[in-house]
């Protein structure tokens, strides 16, 4: 039987169809069913308990959309910082305990899907935990009991879509006691949420621009390959073959001399008894294609910005400062709301999770997560000023004389450095002294006298000056 992807529709017989475009809900979570079937002992993170539907959403959202994966990196990121150290008394080393790739995992991992797993490992003379490893969360199913709704432990398979060469195997969970023989538990660690057995995200609102993003790039690449933006037609005008067989032969050999093994282009080759029969091809462009995807790209983007709580300039892909005199108290203010908001709480609850493992090793071991050497000297170099609190010259120095300022100049001089026109006047001043026409002790005098900068901070606005190097 020909294909008939390859085959042309004749004059004969020839009907047309019309279908209905398939309207998805705006939400992308599945109802769990909490009620295992007969035979079963696990509940999966899905509607029909088959496998972990919900987890594969929140994977598919950080894999496909480029947006979402920056933000989720740069949580991970700034979450670990330069790695987990003891805050305690003793400052224990605690990579013996966890290691830093499974440190960076758990991060990882309550970033995307909302939660982390760990292996709690006891020593069995000692009675204590002797390791902590990473076990990825998405790969597990539950075990509750029916009558006080608890989770008595966790199943584990390596692929839930295919049991019968995975078979789930059963973990207790983890108690802070241990049990003669159940020497490996699992604890899972959950950011708040109202959900009673799995974990849920807290950029769930901003899944479907995620997928809309992995979509469009799904677009890209289909469209290249696929798309009939590139068609060649080769007519054979009294050339009708005497069999199809011989046709599609014929056909193919046309296609392999006109096209190559590597082109994208389509090549329609077609035999026919006369000219009037040759095929013609028609393209129906869509309106305003490209305008709707750079609206909807760019729409996307911001609302996964907004829904992670990210500024735009701790943002990888942002390329723009956000109105600051200097880009960088604009950053080190974004940087400091940004741990308070955002890292620090999860550090806290990461840290609770583990902590009740810890504890059972050495009650005195604090666990937390040492911030950038770069970003704590940032946040206490004396010279960057923020957006509120600029620091204020009460006098200039003119010809050796030192000159007061009066009340009504300082407040012109705040007001001018918050305003546009202000920040616009800055940039013209640096424009003057690139182009040669303004000196560069001019133009710090100008910062100095017109905005009260005092001189480290104009030479950090304007730069060092330019070393001449004409002979």
């Amino acid at each position: 039987m020909p294909n008939k992807t390859n085959d042309l529709p004749t004059n004969k017989g020839l009907q047309t169809f019309t279908f209905e475009s398939k309207v998805e809900k705006f939400s992308v979570y599945q109802p769990i069913d909490i009620k295992p079937r007969v035979g079963i002992d696990y509940i999966l993170n899905s509607k029909n308990n088959t496998n972990n539907a919900n987890y594969i959403t929140y994977k598919d959202a950080y894999e496909d959309s480029p947006t979402n994966s920056s933000i989720l990196n740069d949580i991970r990121t700034y979450m670990y910082g330069e790695g987990l150290i003891d805050e305690g008394v003793g400052k224990v080393n605690l990579r013996q305990y966890m290691s830093p790739e499974d440190v960076l995992l758990t991060c990882k991992d309550d970033g995307i899907y909302g939660g982390f797993a760990v292996q709690v490992i006891w020593n069995e003379q000692t009675k204590i935990p002797l390791k902590i490893k990473y076990i990825p969360i998405y790969k597990l199913g539950i075990r509750y009991n029916q009558l006080s709704l608890e989770v008595e432990g966790y199943w584990f398979s390596y692929d839930w879509d295919n049991k019968q060469r995975y078979r789930p195997e059963f973990y207790p969970r983890f108690t802070g006691q241990y049990i003669e023989g159940q020497n490996l538990e699992i604890l899972l660690v959950r950011q708040p949420t109202s959900e009673p057995f799995f974990a849920v995200p807290d950029y769930f609102s901003c899944i479907p621009f995620a997928k809309f993003e992995g979509g469009v790039g799904n677009y890209a690449a289909n469209y290249i390959e696929n798309s009939a933006h590139d068609v060649l037609i080769v007519n054979y005008n009294q050339g009708r073959q005497a069999t199809p067989e011989l046709a599609r032969s014929e056909a193919e050999k046309v296609r392999d001399r006109v096209s190559g093994t590597k082109n994208t282009a389509k090549v329609i080759v077609s035999f026919n008894d006369s000219i009037e029969e040759s095929v013609t091809f028609d393209k129906i462009p869509p309106s305003n294609l490209s305008e709707n995807i750079t609206f909807f790209t760019e729409e996307a983007e911001r609302k996964i910005k907004v829904a992670h709580g990210m500024p735009n300039i701790l943002f990888s892909g942002n390329n723009q400062g956000g109105g600051f005199s200097n880009n960088a108290d604009e950053y080190s203010m974004a940087l400091k709301i940004f741990y308070r908001k955002k890292i620090n709480p999860r550090r806290q609850n990461w840290v609770d999770g583990i902590k009740q493992v810890t504890d059972l090793i050495d009650g005195e071991i604090m666990p937390w997560f040492k911030d950038f050497e770069e970003e704590t000297q940032l946040d206490k170099t004396e010279s960057v000023a923020t957006a509120t609190n600029v620091a204020r010259v009460d006098s200039v120095v003119i010809d050796g004389d030192t000159i007061a300022l009066d009340e009504k100049t300082l407040d012109a001089q705040a007001s001018l450095k918050g305003s546009v026109g202000g920040v616009q006047a800055l940039l013209e001043i640096q424009s003057s002294y690139s182009a040669g026409t303004t000196t560069y002790e001019s133009a710090i005098a100008m910062l100095d006298l017109i905005f009260g900068y005092d001189k480290p901070t104009a030479v950090r606005l304007l730069g060092q000056p330019k070393i001449d190097t004409t002979i």
